[in-house]
């Protein structure tokens, strides 16, 4: 039996072998070396803003109602408008028109710029979640939004007749100590010690309110400032306080106290304290004020700039009246408002013992003395006298007043603990009118214990409670007894983000960030990390903006819905269709995609780039070069938005094998991450070759003042500026890119 059965499978080897027919030698793939001469690099551009904007206004444009892509045509040619030219327009085109104000046009331009960006989705929005701020019951009128925190919310609210008029609030942030200027020499001041720097400052020019939208200070003001554009272009706010202002010692608060801290920190002695320097870089005569040393005046430096002791973009007109003047790009400034803002401090603060401010009494310019720029040497080394007294000055317990509703009392170093007292000096302001709370103190609280100590009656405040979990614990401890526990929530102004450098690799093309967001299930993400508490949003905008409450209705998103299938469509169409090998790329067999590069697509970051594991790059076959679709994504531990990517896309099939995407996942800490690679920081870990396509981190939108212009460019020489993002976006450019 054995050797029939024997037979038989011979048999049917050999009908086999006949049906294939004889085997065609394959000839292996021969992959050339990469060659840095075909590369495309980066050529001078015009801008199709540059062009072309100045002549354009709201009504010219027309928008395509299916896509939501806006156009314009000029001199008898059409443009397509893409997110540079948007984002300009939409604060420096804002002049009314017929019969609608400079509000209702930036609205307009808004919609458009979101629609545009809700086109080339930069970054991917994955939920947009609600905060939750617990608090004592004996609290009234406590109000917190996403541009008024705690701290804010306490200065307007009351505490109830017979409780103790006193407030403990829980801080999750370390507190330092540097509460006279929480940034100073800092990037991103911890949040904690901004609370503090803003209950104890006060007299604003200009504040915001609830909403985050800013408004004239008339508890600070004489008058509503003035502004003028000039014949050159340049634009001047003059600015007159009232005459009755003081501070917490009840010293005099005069126009020279709201002119001190711009002229200190534009000087090379701020500079030397820790300080960036560039807090007048918006007026005229920054460059030349900052050149001065104290003894260079009209020579020039190292950088053909000439220095000069007046700074001529601020003057003092007298004793309560002072002006600023900003070069002429923002005389059309949509947010010219916020070039008014200024606050009161010490001179001493940052000016020293025997610092002053000079003036020209020609030109009525601004300028320091000779003793703020005076020298010592120390070691064999020349440096700033008042630089050490600036440093010094800044510490909570220095002999300086505060002018705002409360002074710090006591500082604990070793808890962490800040005391604030009620400044009886001053009335109050138009936004959050006169604080009433006698004490108010800053405990440290961490997550795991900070509701039991709520629910004690240790601590009165506790905000930021976000999650399902936690929010659910939240709300049990206030149903459990209303009379003690109350909450206030707020949808956040701001999302995570799943975001990718736009300059190189797959994501630099808008169709594989299509196709990303097509294969991730935003909105069971946002529900799974919200608990409920929380949404999806399909741009960067806030649904409690103004903006957008006046474009709802009207503003045409796509909402990229669940889907490989749309995936592929958008991959395909863009020429993603190829295999390793440079044919047809074949779902069966394939594993990955690969596209066939050309124009500015031969960058030399794309024809080097490879996965961070070594397993996919960038291959050259007949002098033809091949990209494959794969993504290096940097994500952070622990956190909880990495845990969900990695099932919701990193390892789901739909965002991989269905649609032939190779996602390569590497853990590092938000530094290297964010600012060593995102940004390319050498000093956060970057070793100067690209490997980063994606990271997940989080954006908020801090004011209703929030300045698209700054945040995307097709420059990418911009990019290294960690306030602005590169992005290609073909319709901006009035000459592409070439050889």
């Amino acid at each position: 039996m054995k050797k029939v059965l024997a037979l038989v499978l011979v048999a049917l080897m050999m009908l086999a072998l006949f049906a294939c027919g004889k085997k065609e030698d394959v000839k292996p793939v021969e992959y050339q070396p990469i060659d840095p001469a075909d590369a495309v690099s980066h050529k001078d551009f015009t801008s199709v803003y540059s062009k072309i904007g100045s002549k354009v206004t709201i009504d010219m444009v027309e928008e395509d109602k299916e896509t939501g892509l806006a156009y314009v045509t000029v001199d008898g040619t059409k443009y397509e408008l893409g997110m540079d030219f948007l984002s300009m327009a939409m604060v420096y085109n804002t002049t009314p028109v017929a019969d609608k104000t400079s509000t209702d046009v930036y609205n307009e331009w808004w919609k458009l710029y979101i629609q545009r960006w809700n086109y080339l989705v930069p970054e991917i929005p994955l939920y947009s979640n609600q905060y939750f701020d617990l608090y004592n019951a004996k609290i009234e009128n406590f109000v917190t939004t996403p541009y008024w925190g705690p701290a804010d919310a306490i200065v307007a609210a009351k505490i109830k007749a017979g409780a103790a008029n006193s407030v403990i609030l829980g801080s999750s942030t370390d507190l330092s100590g540097a509460f006279r200027n929480s940034s100073f020499g800092k990037s991103s001041p911890g949040s904690s010690d901004l609370d503090i720097q803003n209950l104890t400052s006060g007299y604003d020019t200009i504040m915001a309110d609830k909403n985050g939208e800013y408004n004239w200070n008339m508890g600070a003001l004489a008058e509503i400032p003035t502004s003028v554009v000039n014949e050159d272009g340049t634009l001047t706010y003059t600015i007159k306080i009232r005459s009755d202002l003081v501070f917490s010692d009840g010293s005099a608060i005069t126009a020279k106290n709201y002119v001190t801290s711009v002229l200190a920190n534009s000087s090379p002695v701020a500079v030397e304290a820790g300080a960036v320097g560039n807090a007048g870089q918006t007026l005229v005569g920054f460059d030349a004020f900052k050149a001065y040393t104290g003894t260079n005046d009209g020579e020039k430096n190292d950088k053909d700039v000439t220095a000069t002791k007046y700074f001529a973009g601020v003057k003092l007109l007298d004793d309560y009246t002072f002006s600023f003047t900003y070069t002429p790009d923002y005389a059309g400034y949509y947010y010219a408002i916020v070039n008014a803002g200024a606050s009161p401090v010490p001179l001493a603060l940052y000016l020293g013992a025997n610092g002053d401010i000079v003036v020209d009494p020609e030109t009525k310019a601004c300028g320091l003395n000779d003793a703020f720029y005076a020298k010592e040497t120390k070691d064999g080394k020349d440096s700033y006298t008042v630089a050490a007294e600036i440093v010094a000055n800044l510490k909570w317990n220095s002999a300086l007043p505060y002018s705002g509703p409360y002074v710090v009392s006591n500082y604990d170093e070793s808890t962490l603990t800040a005391t604030l007292k009620l400044n009886p000096n001053y009335p109050g302001d138009d936004a959050r009118g006169k604080a009433s709370i006698e004490t108010i103190t800053y405990i440290k609280v961490v997550e795991e214990t900070q509701m039991d100590m709520f629910k004690q009656g240790q601590v009165d405040v506790i905000a930021g409670i976000t999650g399902g979990d936690a929010t659910k614990a939240a709300l049990k401890i206030v149903e459990s007894d209303p009379s003690k526990y109350a909450e206030t929530h707020y949808d956040r102004a701001g999302y995570g983000k799943l975001g990718f450098r736009a300059d190189f690799g797959p994501t630099g093309m808008t169709e594989v960030r299509q196709a990303i967001i097509y294969t991730i299930n935003r909105p069971e993400f946002a529900q799974t990390f919200t608990g409920g508490y929380g949404a999806v949003v399909h741009g960067p905008y806030y649904t409690g903006a103004a903006a957008y409450i006046a474009n709802k209705d009207t503003i045409n998103l796509n909402q990229y819905n669940y889907s490989s299938d749309n995936a592929i469509a958008v991959l395909e169409a863009a020429g993603w269709k190829y295999n390793v090998e440079g044919k047809a790329f074949d779902a069966a067999k394939d594993a990955v995609r690969y596209k066939k590069l050309s124009g500015y697509e031969l960058s030399l970051d794309n024809l080097n780039f490879k996965t961070t594991d070594g397993k996919y790059k960038t291959v050259k076959i007949d002098g033809e070069y091949y990209m494959p679709l794969a993504i290096n994504w940097f994500g952070t531990q622990p956190n909880p938005v990495t845990d969900q990517l990695l099932t919701a896309w990193q390892t789901n099939p739909a965002s991989t094998t269905a649609i032939g995407m190779y996602i390569t996942y590497t853990s590092t800490d938000f530094n290297k991450g964010l600012y060593g690679e995102y940004q390319r920081s050498v000093e956060d870990g970057y070793d100067g070759v690209p490997k980063l396509n994606a990271v997940n981190f989080a954006t908020g939108f801090t004011s209703a003042v929030y300045d698209y212009s700054f945040q995307w460019t097709i420059d990418p020489s911009l990019y290294d500026d960690y306030s602005a993002a590169y992005i290609m976006d073909e319709a901006d450019f009035f000459e592409n890119y070439n050889k």
